[in-house]
């Protein structure tokens, strides 16, 4: 696998010349002074959010990456953060709901390419309650927020393909539910 951020990172941090090279698809080297430099896999959180209707949030995204496109509502763990530390973070942030109980779902691997500069990073998706929509608000990076029968979703209309397969991956749950709702569903 090539290191697609080659053409970017050239010159090394540690003696500033222009001998840094990629030594795999994370990871440079100096080849003057052999300072090591690692793009390591980043965690994300991803909200799966139910209202009562058991229709699914979510979210039109405000900038690029994937400008205007669909996506589930979260965001990338800070340091020192677990993720679900981060969920309520980013839920608080870009929707203005306290999140309730939080399920584990799945997780899956994502590229997110900003500034040019390609991240590896691993989704985890989580089913989240929220006892009350009441102070729901598209804040933060969120253009618009909707909830839709998840069989009426269509994958091309979502901008990252981990959100495509965490898609799929709620339709084929085909009656074992939603965690918090009494009825089976899906």
């Amino acid at each position: 696998m090539i290191n697609s951020n080659s053409r970017l990172f050239q010159y090394c941090p540690s003696c500033g010349k222009k001998t840094l090279s990629a030594a795999c698809p994370k990871s440079f080297v100096c080849l003057q002074c052999r300072f090591e430099f690692y793009l390591n896999t980043a965690s994300a959180g991803i909200a799966l959010i139910f209202n009562q209707h058991q229709d699914l949030l979510v979210t039109r995204r405000k900038h690029d990456p994937a400008k205007g496109m669909l996506d589930f509502p979260g965001g990338f763990a800070e340091p020192g953060e677990t993720l679900e530390e981060c969920l309520v973070r980013e839920i608080k942030e870009e929707l203005n709901l306290d999140a309730g109980s939080l399920t584990y779902f799945c997780s899956v691997p994502n590229t997110y390419v900003y500034k040019d500069v390609t991240y590896s990073i691993t989704d985890s998706a989580f089913f989240c309650q929220v006892p009350d929509f009441g102070p729901i608000t598209a804040r933060d990076d969120i253009l618009d927020v909707s909830f839709m029968n998840p069989a009426a979703l269509n994958k091309k209309d979502f901008g990252f393909e981990s959100s495509k397969i965490i898609l799929d991956r709620i339709l084929n749950r085909k009656g074992k539910g939603i965690p918090g709702f009494s009825q089976k569903v899906l």
